[in-house]
């Protein structure tokens, strides 16, 4: 019998790197999900945070950030949109805008 040999996922680039990426974050939970994507695949923090954004991880990347820094965070709806986006706790409606770059 012969052994299936394991690719090195840091050689994944580019769409590869997000197909794989997809069904690697749905497997299980991720306690810090910029470092261990950086882990898996050897890039930038920078760049996994691009990367997991563009894969639609955003409220999580922010929730993460929140409870490091020992902020208490919770969603709030945004009556112009109809959104929903993660804030710190106690964060002003005019505020959304400050707070998520949107213009």
């Amino acid at each position: 019998m012969s052994k299936r040999k394991r690719n090195s996922k840091k050689n994944l680039e580019g769409k590869g790197r997000l197909k794989d990426a997809k069904r690697w974050l749905l497997s299980r939970p991720h306690e810090d999900l910029i470092q261990s994507y950086c882990k898996r695949y050897g890039v930038s923090s920078y760049i996994a945070e691009e990367e997991l954004m563009e894969l639609g991880y955003y409220d999580e990347l922010c929730i993460q950030r929140y409870e490091k820094e020992g902020i208490e965070w919770e969603y709030k709806y945004d009556g112009y949109t109809g959104e929903m986006y993660v804030v710190p706790k106690g964060a002003e409606d005019d505020e959304l805008y400050e707070i998520h770059g949107l213009f």
